[in-house]
């Protein structure tokens, strides 16, 4: 497996593992991705891609696509779940369903952290479901409960020295 930066090739596979990484629960009724996509909430989550603090990882198997993490700035009056303020990147992590629980996952958060240290970036916040397994992950990682908004949980990693106190 290969770990590499995203680029605008990628943006419909991004969009697919977003899809994934929203219906991770088998259970749970699926649209069709566009129109998951027709709603606002979810088109704008990648709506103008490429703006400043955009960034991606790709995970590749061979020339398979298997999955993708991504973090975006976001500001007061246009956000998503995790939102946490207007310097903190909000992050997103989908890996195709047959390649999950093989730390896939884990490895991208991995790449991406380090690439927000990278930036400059002081922490990162995410959106995760109370029961969604990923949720472990991120608090094995280091990532903290900051706040409850509806059905999610929004998490964040401290990255820098000086916020770690």
């Amino acid at each position: 497996m290969e770990i590499r930066p995203g680029d605008n090739q990628d943006m419909e596979f991004i969009r697919e593992m977003l899809f994934e990484a929203f219906f991770w629960m088998p259970q749970r009724p699926r649209p069709g991705i566009d129109e998951f996509f027709n709603d606002r909430e979810f088109s704008k989550l990648f709506s103008n891609w490429g703006r400043n603090g955009d960034r991606t990882v790709i995970a590749e198997n061979g020339k398979i696509r298997i999955g993708a993490a991504w973090f975006r700035l976001w500001t007061e009056s246009n956000h998503s779940y995790g939102f946490i303020d207007s310097t903190t990147p909000e992050l997103g992590i989908g890996v195709h369903p047959g390649y999950r629980s093989k730390g896939i996952g884990r490895i991208l958060l991995n790449n991406l952290i380090e690439q927000a240290k990278n930036d400059g970036i002081d922490a990162i916040s995410l959106s995760v479901e109370p029961s969604n397994f990923a949720r472990k992950l991120y608090e094995s990682e280091g990532f903290l409960k900051v706040a409850e908004s509806g059905a999610s949980l929004t998490y964040m990693i401290k990255l820098t020295n000086e916020l770690r106190k």
